[in-house]
C-alpha cells in the first residue's frame, strides 16, 4: 500500500473515531426531545425554566444522551467547552433564592438531592461524598455558612460537595492597556447582581486538567480574563460517561431559573 494511502486511511479512522467520541450541540430553542425534565423543571417558549414560584422546589433538566468523559481506551479526559444564557429574576413579594448549577452527574432524575441551600444538588447526607461522582459550577444568590459560601452573590466550583473549591464573587474583568505599546493590561472587575432578573452569558472550558470560568451581562463580549481559573483534575470524579444539565431549588427564598439557550462542545 502507497504510504499517501495509508495516511488517508488513517485519518478517515480517526475522524470517525472522534466524530463517534464527539458530542456537539447548540440549543436556541428547547423542546422535549432534547431534554430530559425533573421535578419542576419545564420548557416554556423555547425556554428551559428550572423553578416556578413554590417553595422548597427542585428542578432539573439534563441533555437527553450521556456524555463521555474520556478518550477512547485512555484514562485521558476529554477537554470541553459549554456556554449559556441564563435569567435569574425574583417573584413579586419574595426574596430570591438560591440559584443553580451546571452539572455532570453519572445517572437521570433527582435522587440524593435536597432543596433550598443544596440547589437540588446534593443532600446533607451525601454532601461531600466522594462516591457522588458530581461535579458543578453553581451560581448561588444565598450565603450559605454551611458551605462557607463567599457571597449572596457568587459563582462557585463544586467537586462531589456543595462548599466550593473555588468561589468569586459574581461579576466580570474588564481592562486597558496601560499604554500603546504595551501588554500590560489595568483591570478593573465590575460585579453583577445574579438574582435581577437581567440576561447573562457563561462560558465554561476544561482543558489540560485547568478549568475556566468566564461570565458577563448577555450584550457583553466574553471578557479576556476568566472570573475564576483554576487547576482541576476531574478523572477520579468523572466516570467514562455523565450526563450533563442544569438543577435548581427554591426554599422559603424564591425565585425564577431560565436557561435561554445552551451550547456544549467537547
Amino acid at each position: 500500500m502507497q504510504p499517501l494511502h495509508i495516511l488517508v486511511l488513517f485519518l478517515s479512522r480517526l475522524f470517525l473515531l472522534q466524530s463517534t467520541f464527539a458530542i456537539d450541540f447548540t440549543i436556541d430553542g428547547f423542546n422535549s426531545s432534547d431534554i430530559l425534565l425533573y421535578g419542576n423543571a419545564t420548557i416554556d417558549s423555547g425556554f428551559l425554566s428550572l423553578t416556578t414560584n413554590t417553595s422548597y422546589s427542585i428542578g432539573r433538566a439534563l441533555y437527553n444522551a450521556k456524555v463521555p468523559t474520556r478518550y477512547p481506551n485512555s484514562s485521558n479526559l476529554l477537554p470541553f467547552t459549554t456556554s449559556f444564557t441564563f435569567s435569574i429574576a425574583p417573584y413579586k413579594d419574595f426574596l430570591p433564592g438560591h440559584g443553580f448549577v451546571l452539572i455532570f452527574v453519572p445517572s437521570p432524575g433527582i435522587q440524593g438531592a435536597s432543596a433550598a441551600q443544596y440547589l437540588g444538588f446534593l443532600n446533607n447526607t451525601n454532601d461531600g461524598n466522594p462516591s457522588n461522582h458530581a461535579f458543578g459550577i453553581e451560581f448561588d444568590v444565598s450565603k450559605d455558612e454551611e458551605h462557607s459560601d463567599v457571597a449572596d452573590n457568587h459563582v462557585g466550583v463544586d467537586v462531589n460537595s456543595l462548599t466550593s473549591l473555588a468561589s468569586y464573587e459574581a461579576g466580570y474583568w474588564f481592562g486597558d492597556n496601560i499604554k500603546e505599546d504595551s501588554n500590560e493590561t489595568n483591570w478593573s472587575f465590575k460585579e453583577v447582581k445574579l438574582s435581577n432578573g437581567a440576561n447573562y452569558q457563561a462560558w465554561i472550558e476544561y482543558w489540560n486538567n485547568q478549568l475556566s470560568i468566564t461570565l458577563a451581562p448577555e450584550n457583553v463580549k466574553k471578557p479576556e480574563r476568566p472570573l475564576i481559573k483554576v487547576p482541576l483534575d476531574l478523572s477520579d470524579v468523572f466516570l467514562d460517561e455523565m450526563y450533563v444539565g442544569f438543577t435548581a431549588s427554591t426554599g422559603a427564598l424564591i425565585e425564577s431559573h431560565q436557561i435561554l439557550s445552551w451550547s456544549f462542545s467537547n
